[in-house]
């Protein structure tokens, strides 16, 4: 799974990463935050590939009511890919509201008896990535759910509860992500784990 993510990269470094010209003018990156406080981040949508917009942390489907809202938005910070195209909340956008979300890190806990042991993970070349998500817009504001994968062979050692990881996308695959052309089973080709040779992972205080 994934709840805590780092983001500390200005816009203006992200933009010229990922090649985007339009950018948030109100945005200061949020260092480590939660999910559970449901951040407005940085985010590139299938529909303006060109762009970076902030969309706030925990899918609220378009059909939501307002009194479910809050409640949903808690239980859609991740979607299983393994079960994105069949649930109610998600499969909706899987198919045409794809969008990657620009970090620095995350962060996962090893389980050691009553112990929890943080880890820190990056790409092995330290830069910024792309997390690949789904969203949907409710009364006017995106938001978004990290899909997750099976864990790669270091992620199970690290997550070893769940043995889950963030859908972490490569330099190549996060065009491919964004691609609105895209089968159903392009895209279930696509969500599978990173190479953990591509990962580098510490253990933080």
């Amino acid at each position: 799974m994934c709840y805590s993510i780092n983001a500390i990269t200005e816009l203006n470094e992200l933009a010229k990463l990922y090649k985007a010209d339009q950018v948030p003018d109100d945005y200061k990156p949020t260092g480590k935050i939660s999910g559970f406080a449901h951040p407005l981040l940085p985010v590139i949508a299938q529909d303006s590939p060109r762009e970076i917009q902030l969309f706030r942390w925990g899918l609220i489907p378009a059909w939501a009511k307002e009194d479910k809202a809050a409640e949903l938005a808690n239980m859609t910070l991740n979607a299983r890919e393994d079960s994105v195209f069949e649930k109610p909340s998600f499969r909706d956008s899987i198919g045409a509201q794809r969008c990657l979300l620009l970090v620095d890190g995350f962060y996962e806990w090893r389980h050691e008896g009553k112990a929890k042991i943080p880890y820190y993970l990056t790409l092995a070349d330290g830069k910024p990535f792309s997390l690949g998500c789904i969203y949907s817009v409710w009364k006017g504001q995106p938001t978004f759910s990290i899909v997750t994968t099976k864990a790669n062979p270091l992620m199970e050692y690290i997550h070893n509860t769940k043995k889950r990881m963030p859908l972490m996308l490569s330099h190549d695959e996060e065009r491919r992500w964004l691609n609105p052309d895209l089968t159903k089973t392009e895209i279930k080709e696509l969500m599978q784990p990173l190479d953990e040779e591509a990962m580098r992972a510490e253990v933080i205080a």
